[in-house]
């Protein structure tokens, strides 16, 4: 496994660097087609936002890092929570819509290919892009290796609903476990698969 340090790394002033003992790591999806959540993030207020995610993971499975995943930021939100995670974020538009002159758009009407398109009832839409095969490959590659280095518990909830407890779980969530409002991890991800290969046992 790769990761590139170089290539998308954030300014100091982007990231807090008091370093704390990390219990989670959150999974959560860009909403944005290629990198395009990176341009976003290098713009928002000014460049100075310090709400960055820690890792990004391509549709290639190009793993990016933007900080020490021993610092923090306010990804979340919540001081407690994000003191002690690091957030990976997986580049996917998350849920989309059929334009009939356009075909399938995110919420910002950028394109995705009909290929790439999941169908499934969930949370008002019925839509969501495919996380590609070499993305999950390198997500689950990954969170072997950061609960690993950081020792984190190698579980996880191993679902995308809301859960009450989230922020107390030692191991892998997703976003959309922190809050109704969110869809990120989609319905697409295959969770059952990503159980069994970080060896949780589902049944």
């Amino acid at each position: 496994m790769t990761i590139d340090k170089k290539t998308y790394k954030v300014e100091r002033y982007n990231c807090y660097h008091t370093k704390h003992k990390k219990q989670q790591i959150i999974l959560a999806g860009s909403l944005r087609a290629d990198h395009n959540h990176i341009v976003h993030m290098q713009h928002k207020k000014y460049g100075k936002s310090k709400e960055w995610n820690t890792f990004t993971i391509d549709r290639d499975g190009t793993i990016y890092q933007h900080f020490d995943p021993a610092c923090y930021t306010d990804y979340i939100g919540v001081k407690d929570v994000d003191k002690h995670s690091i957030s990976v974020v997986l580049e996917n538009m998350g849920s989309v819509f059929y334009d009939f002159e356009r075909g399938y758009l995110n919420w910002i009407h950028e394109s995705c290919d009909e290929e790439f398109v999941y169908e499934k009832n969930w949370k008002g839409s019925r839509y969501w892009e495919y996380y590609d095969p070499k993305q999950f490959k390198a997500t689950v590659e990954l969170c072997e290796y950061l609960c690993e280095k950081y020792k984190i518990p190698l579980d996880s909830l191993g679902f995308n609903a809301f859960h009450e407890d989230a922020a107390k779980f030692k191991g892998i969530v997703c976003r959309s476990n922190f809050d109704h409002d969110f869809n990120d991890l989609s319905p697409a991800f295959d969770f059952k698969k990503f159980l069994n290969k970080i060896g949780v046992d589902y049944e």
